[in-house]
């Protein structure tokens, strides 16, 4: 009853605070993203409660926390749009007339970072404006790619609509099976694609086989996809889930948790383990290996994760695996061989593929759970700027 007295209490004085800030009201847009962050908000609050699970305890001030990071990460969002229209429209102003060319009618949506969203009408469009400079210019004043397009020309003057551009994708694919053949695995896997243009891949390894296994693995997923879909840093959405654990751990159970987190506009890749196991990631016919030490979740209090940073090329293909798998090898060369051997498959052949093969290397016993999941990080189709009929 006080956590639900102090988030709602820090709640309505963040609101209040954007609402009534120097006299205006927010827009539709925002209004209409701050109702999707409560549903978020209210599913990340049910994660929580089952991860901990009936007749468990833990620090309030770890649960607040938890929540109230969420909480100021889209009441930051709100702000960043409420302060900065004012002077990003003057921006956009002066430096389109710097180029010869008036805006007005602009129409800002969203200024966030990644979730860009706004429009404008332009007076005499030059042909050089329209045939690259006029996206090169806008790119430049707000610090990321963008997509730009174009209306149809009315009294010499036309309306853009400028957003976040998406310029790559994942791909992602996944094959597993349960020890001894089992249909339920401790095994879990997170592939999840956000509004700020990240993806994550993560496996998670529950202690153990079966159903307990499963349900903590991916209850402990299920809080982590929560808490990152407001952007917070992974750092500390691994803490909170970890002391989360710490407190509430009766039965002295642990888990393994291997992470990536992919920018794909920037195309680096963000490596977080705590007792996972190997990572590869192919680039054409060469194999690297990436490994970090760490101890499962639930021993420590979460600090201190290790991670790694991997600047990434189109077409690369990051492979995870569970234990159950690397384990079926006295060394990992033969599994690294056999990932380049899928050179050109799609990801769910390729993960089907190297899980039959470790299954066939095994003469077929299946001693624990096995996962394999393959991302592969891929352009999406280039985009013109069109003219509109």
């Amino acid at each position: 009853m006080e956590l639900t007295k102090k988030v709602k209490s820090t709640f309505t004085a963040k609101q209040d605070s954007v609402a009534v800030a120097q006299g205006k009201q927010l827009n539709k847009y925002i209004l209409s993203q701050f109702f999707i962050q409560l549903v978020n908000f209210q599913q990340l609050i049910k994660s929580m409660n089952d991860f901990v699970g009936d007749g468990k305890y833990v620090k309030t001030s770890t649960l607040f926390e938890g929540l109230s990071l969420c909480l100021n990460k889209t009441m930051s969002e709100m702000l960043h749009d409420r302060y900065d229209v004012e002077s990003q429209v003057e921006m956009i102003k002066a430096m389109m007339k710097k180029n010869g060319v008036k805006a007005s009618d602009i129409r800002i949506k969203s200024l966030y970072p990644r979730l860009i969203k706004l429009s404008m009408v332009i007076d005499k469009p030059s042909s050089s404006l329209l045939n690259g400079q006029l996206k090169v210019q806008l790119e430049g004043l707000f610090g990321e790619p963008l997509k730009i397009n174009i209306g149809k020309v009315r009294n010499k003057t036309m309306r853009i609509q400028v957003s976040s551009s998406r310029n790559y994708r994942i791909e992602h694919g996944v094959a597993y099976v349960g020890k001894h053949g089992n249909k339920i695995s401790g095994d879990s896997y997170l592939c999840e694609n956000f509004q700020n243009g990240k993806s994550i891949i993560a496996i998670s390894d529950g202690m153990g086989n079966g159903e307990i296994a499963h349900a903590e693995s991916s209850m402990a997923l299920r809080v982590l996809k929560c808490m990152l879909n407001f952007d917070v840093p992974v750092t500390d959405a691994v803490r909170i889930l970890a002391e989360l654990k710490q407190q509430s751990n009766t039965d002295e159970r642990f888990f393994s948790l291997d992470l990536c987190v992919v920018d794909k506009e920037n195309g680096c890749a963000h490596f977080y383990k705590q007792a996972a196991t190997s990572t590869f990631l192919m680039r054409r016919e060469i194999v690297r290996k990436i490994e970090m030490s760490g101890l499962p979740i639930g021993v420590v209090d979460g600090s201190g994760i290790d991670q790694m940073v991997v600047d990434l090329l189109p077409g690369d293909v990051i492979v995870m695996c569970s234990d159950g798998v690397i384990d079926s090898f006295l060394d990992t060369d033969l599994f690294e061989k056999r990932i380049i051997r899928n050179i050109g498959n799609d990801v769910n052949k390729m993960t089907q593929d190297l899980l039959d093969y470790t299954i066939r290397r095994s003469r077929g016993n299946v001693n624990d759970d096995m996962m394999i999941v393959a991302a592969q990080y891929k352009p999406i189709r280039g985009e013109r700027l069109v003219v509109r009929s």
